[in-house]
């Protein structure tokens, strides 16, 4: 028996190693073509299995990304925003059915009581999407709503699903308003602080945030065809994002805080389904793919003639290009930072799936 045991340690071992080599082989080939720059982390069964960073966070002075680089993670923020939004309901001082009308009476005034906050949480608001003009000068989420976006609705709330940064800009501000906090100091109360998260806070534009990647863009999200040179990131006000985007954090932070939601560290074992079971399949995106709150998106992919369900969860901002999709009934976790969008990172992401579920 002991034998036998000692066997299986060694082909599991054989195969662990033989993966790492395959994902970086991966990584490495898309990374000498020019396609990714950035920090992976896969785990299994909530362990470390492949973990390396590739390329440069500041191309000016050549400064290598290593695992304590910090990313702007774009709207992998709106899941931190929902469970600060779900962590407040469990502390009686927000209430998810209400309208947004019992909190802002003010804002919003010809929309404020047909809007529900789980509107908010699950894009279902109806609410017309921002501009990129509305990045170029410095605002609070009140201001940002107030001044910024229009008193009209697109739909009936709660009726359809439309992804939209201005519902988590407009939580914010309700997350602001029911804990008398910034939204900066709440997060740091509710979630960096009890989990120890030295790496995770609020990028802004008129800080100087040690251990931060810039970000450099072509649009050309892995298109061969596209030859035209990687440009710094464009000057906006990262901060006007808020619970939408504004975050920034590393993998291995984003990993403890996926772990600490699922021992309910933070919020109930009820919040946590609710955030990941909306009462309504509402926006069917793709191949019988739902979204969930917070942004992401649960389906099923085709991968080595398998059917693999996985929640994914994507940011994008100004060649900041992440993903973090976690494969719930095999037990794995993929998250992929990339500080350019020159590269396909869904199709880099399914590729290293395939190499860990073969």
């Amino acid at each position: 028996m002991k034998l036998k045991g000692i066997v299986i340690l060694l082909l599991y071992v054989f195969n662990v190693s033989a993966q790492q080599k395959q994902l970086d082989s991966l990584f490495t080939a898309n990374f000498k073509k020019g396609r990714f720059d950035g920090s992976v982390l896969i785990t299994k069964n909530n362990q470390i299995i492949f973990e390396k960073q590739y390329g440069l966070a500041n191309r000016q002075f050549n400064v290598p990304i290593h695992s304590q680089t910090r990313f702007p993670i774009a709207s992998i923020t709106k899941l931190y925003a929902s469970v600060m939004a779900f962590k407040l309901k469990e502390q009686g001082k927000l209430d998810l059915n209400s309208n947004i009308n019992t909190y802002l009476p003010n804002l919003l005034p010809n929309s404020n009581k047909k809007i529900r906050v789980k509107d908010l949480v699950h894009h279902t608001s109806g609410l017309p999407n921002e501009k990129i003009a509305d990045y170029m000068i410095k605002l609070s989420p009140k201001e940002f709503i107030s001044k910024r976006i229009k008193d009209t609705l697109l739909f009936e709330p709660g009726s359809k699903y439309r992804y939209n940064n201005v519902n988590f800009i407009l939580l914010t501000a309700i997350l602001e308003q029911v804990s008398a906090k910034p939204w900066a100091s709440l997060l740091d109360e509710l979630i960096s602080q009890p989990l120890g998260l030295k790496n995770t806070g609020i990028a802004r534009r008129d800080s100087i945030i040690s251990n931060l990647a810039y970000g450099y863009y072509n649009y050309s999200f892995g298109n061969e065809k596209v030859k035209d040179p990687l440009q710094n990131n464009y000057p906006l006000y990262l901060e006007n994002y808020a619970g939408a985007g504004a975050m920034f954090t590393t993998p291995g932070e984003l990993l403890q805080f996926s772990l600490a939601l699922e021992r309910q560290q933070i919020i109930s074992k009820q919040s946590l389904a609710e955030l990941y079971q909306p009462e309504q399949k509402i926006g069917l995106v793709e191949n019988s793919t739902y979204y969930v709150s917070a942004g992401g998106y649960i389906g099923t992919e085709s991968i080595n003639a398998k059917k693999i369900n996985i929640v994914e969860r994507n940011g994008n901002i100004g060649g900041f290009n992440h993903t973090f999709l976690q494969l719930p009934d095999l037990k794995y976790k993929v998250i992929i930072f990339c500080n350019t969008d020159a590269g396909n990172l869904k199709k880099i992401a399914k590729d290293a799936i395939a190499i860990i579920t073969r």
